[in-house]
């Protein structure tokens, strides 16, 4: 007995299962399904003589409900039981999942209005000096018996004109707005928010089209009704209004666009303003004067509806001449270094204590914090100079041609940011768009030593003079892949390792990623190197899968996303110090309430330095890539490095859309991108300047410092070897040339010739000697003169470069 009701039971619980497992889908088909009903009830409405024929006959009614009565009833019993059941589940789900008071802002902090600012170090005396004063936006706060009446009943009118009788939510507007999403009553889409709704999404920044979002912000809105008074919540939303041109708040707004203070405003200039925050581009009176009118008209209109006007002060409201002047000064730009700070802290303080990011951004701007800086200000202005001048990018195409665009990211080996630029020209906002953190841009080549060369010497499966063939390695559609750039598919024979990293050579970098396998080559990548950006799996917009765990992402940089030059640099600077890995940093330290002597420490910053290959590896992989700026895509940058040894690799992604340049020197590592926002392929010389830019910023940084090599680190041998078999020189190998081994990969002599092993390593020159069967076809294309006539002078950092060159 025991047994057949243990397997009844286990039948029961797998039906009830399947039942909640298809509840999500049913309750996804509620909307289409009342939609569709909506559409038949609208139909019949204009149609009515349809309803009588659909109508059985009189005889059969009667018949039909007898019969079916029962079936009806069952039916109805059912579905009524079927409703409690997932409307329970949700319940259940929202309570469970959704916390109303987690993110809910503080509104007694909201009024704060002490200026964060920033710090950088005296590079003479080595204390910290004010340097920056964060004024992110323009913004006064106002108290509530300061605001016009008017003011108040204008925002009130147009945005929640149930606010003083409602609990934080309006559900006739809200039910009105979900029944306008699926039965379209009305050809205009509007939202079911009312102010305290929208006073959370202004303050949180969170404002995702997500259902989950909409329920978390409703039980936000219920739980700051019971924890502040409506005046409260008045007077906080007033005071965050966003208005146009970076205002907030009615009484930056009042200065901004009338030169007044907010309780000088007539009931006709309270209009204007309140009827720009739905949409402070399209109701900004100085851009869209037309548009905040008719906006203005509406909401005295509303106003007047409504009873919190007369009809007299309707009128001459409504006839009012405006006269728009400004009484506030358009504040000064800051440098691109302030703009990574401010992001990074954001970014910090939203993972450290779980804020929200609008949280995160008001307690930056107001919170009165001191900021330690990382930036060397002399640093970044002299590389924004590079960037600014115009005659260091390629003349326009066409005349209204859009220029192409360009970013570039610099550290030292142990984390500090040194530099940063966004974009070309000089830079005139704040916040501005930096495409060396914000935009995901296609690697190309420049990936190789990432994934392809590092991972192979890291682990043993190849050594300096390695012999491998310059062949296609497998057929995708019939035909041979993968080509070199600029070539036709073909078996060209063998090469050297360093040979192959030093032209680029795409088939050497896909043989490497076969012996290493493409799912070690992404864990490479990842886990040694840090590239987040890399897709393990996703799915597009057009249904394929699309992953990085392939050959082509890897082998030539052709990623799903793409890259930020900021990662480019910090995984780069693993080949320049020894083997360790140091997450960029902008800044040192973060305190509230005081300076680092007396306030809070919120944040900190510093080198972590975390072991990530080995010193033989990450050296090896240096002197390879020193023989790609003097001898291969990177050449031409050479001759502006006499004496500094500088290593670094080229990347050109497929048709020529995107070209990064990433390396160092002892001193510095940065990654440098060239391209078109718009992806527009790039054309004849523009190939060059991710490289020519690279150089000019470089030069600019390394102005007088003293010219020296990269530290030998751990147990690698300069060793001759045959150029004939890449195996180690023996006194009968008629041609020799010198390697870097790594000393747990050293090959043995050579048996192509014979004879008796060299004891000691010479001194052999450093030549561009390679197989009979190397190819000529290069990444290399036409370029501009990398560092022109960039001179010690013309720069403004510190010191001057370490020689002038043309």
């Amino acid at each position: 007995m025991a047994g057949k009701f243990d397997k009844k039971l286990r039948s029961a619980d797998r039906r009830m299962r399947k039942f909640f497992r298809n509840i999500p889908k049913k309750i996804k088909r509620i909307p289409t399904r009342l939609k569709q009903y909506g559409e038949v009830a609208a139909y019949l409405c204009k149609h009515p003589k349809e309803i009588r024929r659909l109508l059985p006959s009189k005889a059969k009614v009667g018949r039909f409900f007898r019969r079916t009565g029962r079936v009806v009833l069952t039916v109805f019993l059912v579905g009524v039981i079927t409703v409690s059941m997932i409307g329970c589940i949700l319940v259940v789900y929202v309570v469970n999942n959704f916390d109303g008071t987690t993110g809910l802002p503080d509104l007694n902090n909201l009024s704060m209005d002490k200026t964060s600012i920033i710090w950088v170090k005296n590079e003479n005396t080595g204390s910290f000096e004010e340097y920056q004063h964060l004024e992110g936006v323009n913004s006064i706060w106002v108290d509530l018996e300061k605001i016009p009446y008017y003011m108040q009943k204008a925002v009130i009118a147009i945005e929640d004109e149930r606010f003083e009788s409602h609990y934080g939510v309006d559900w006739k507007r809200t039910v009105s707005a979900f029944a306008n999403l699926i039965f379209h009553f009305s050809s205009v889409e509007y939202g079911g928010s009312t102010i305290t709704q929208q006073l959370i999404k202004v303050t949180t920044g969170e404002n995702e089209h997500r259902w989950s979002r909409k329920i978390t912000e409703i039980l936000r809105a219920v739980e700051m009704e019971k924890l502040y008074s409506k005046d409260q919540i008045l007077e906080a939303y007033l005071n965050n209004l966003p208005l146009s041109d970076n205002i907030v708040g009615v009484g930056a707004g009042a200065n901004y666009f009338f030169g007044k203070e907010i309780d000088e405003l007539s009931l006709a200039e309270c209009a204007v303003l309140a009827g720009i925050t739905q949409n402070p581009s399209r109701y900004n009176p100085y851009t869209h004067p037309d548009n905040a009118r008719r906006r203005q008209q509406m909401i005295l209109y509303k106003m007047n509806e409504l009873g919190f006007i007369t009809d007299d002060e309707y009128i001459q409201a409504a006839g009012e001449e405006l006269h728009f002047k400004s009484s506030m000064k358009h504040m000064a730009t800051w440098d691109y270094y302030v703009d990574l700070v401010i992001e990074d802290i954001i970014k910090d303080l939203m993972d450290q204590y779980g804020y929200t990011k609008g949280y995160a951004t008001q307690l930056v701007f107001y919170g009165g914090l001191n900021i330690y800086s990382a930036e060397n200000p002399k640093q970044q202005a002299a590389v924004e100079k590079v960037y600014a001048d115009e005659k260091n990018y390629p003349a326009k195409l066409e005349k209204d041609a859009e220029d192409p665009q360009t970013s570039l990211f610099v550290m030292d080996y142990e984390g500090r940011v040194v530099a940063t630029i966004g974009g070309r020209g000089e830079k005139t906002g704040k916040r501005s768009y930096n495409r060396s953190t914000m935009s995901y841009r296609s690697p190309g080549s420049s990936i190789k030593p990432l994934t392809s060369y590092g991972p192979a010497i890291s682990t043993d499966i190849v050594h300096w003079s390695s012999v491998i063939r310059d062949a296609p390695i497998m057929n995708v559609k019939g035909t041979p892949w993968p080509a070199n750039y600029n070539a036709k598919p073909r078996d060209n024979g063998n090469v050297f390792l360093y040979y192959g990293l030093q032209q680029s050579l795409n088939t050497v970098a896909a043989n490497l990623v076969q012996q290493l396998t493409p799912q070690k080559s992404f864990d490479f990548a990842t886990s040694i190197f840090k590239l987040s950006s890399f897709v393990k799996s996703q799915t597009g917009d057009d249904g394929m899968i699309y992953t990085d765990i392939a050959y082509s992402p890897l082998a030539l940089g052709a990623l799903t996303k793409g890259v930020y030059a900021r990662d480019m640099a910090a995984a780069y600077a693993v080949y320049g110090n020894g083997g360790y890995y140091n997450e960029p940093y902008s800044y040192y330290s973060v305190y509230q309430n005081g300076t680092m002597d007396t306030g809070k420490s919120l944040l900190k910053k510093g080198p972590v330095n975390i072991r990530v290959m080995d010193e033989d590896s990450a050296y090896v992989m240096n002197r390879m890539m020193q023989r790609v700026v003097r001898y291969g895509t990177g050449r031409n940058i050479s001759g502006s490095w006499p004496e500094m040894e500088v290593f670094g690799k080229t990347g050109t992604a497929e048709s020529n859309r995107d070209v990064y340049f990433c390396g160092g020197t002892p001193y510095y590592v940065g990654a440098s991108w060239f391209g078109y926002d718009n992806n527009q392929k790039l054309v004849g010389t523009q190939t060059g300047y991710a490289r020519s830019l690279w150089n000019r910023a470089m030069l600019a940084l390394h102005g007088g410092v003293e010219a020296k090599a990269f530290e030998k680190k751990g147990t690698t041998q300069e060793l001759e070897f045959c150029t004939a078999s890449g195996e180690l020189a023996t006194d009968k190998c008629p041609q020799t040339d010198v390697g870097v081994y790594k000393s747990s990969n050293i090959p043995g002599a050579c048996k192509t010739h014979g004879g008796s092993l060299k004891t000691t390593a010479t001194d052999a020159p450093d030549t561009d000697a390679t197989t009979t069967d190397t190819v000529t076809t290069t990444e290399t294309t036409a370029a501009p003169t990398d560092g022109g006539t960039v001179t010690t002078t013309a720069t403004t950092a510190a010191t001057t470069p370490p020689a002038t060159r043309n």
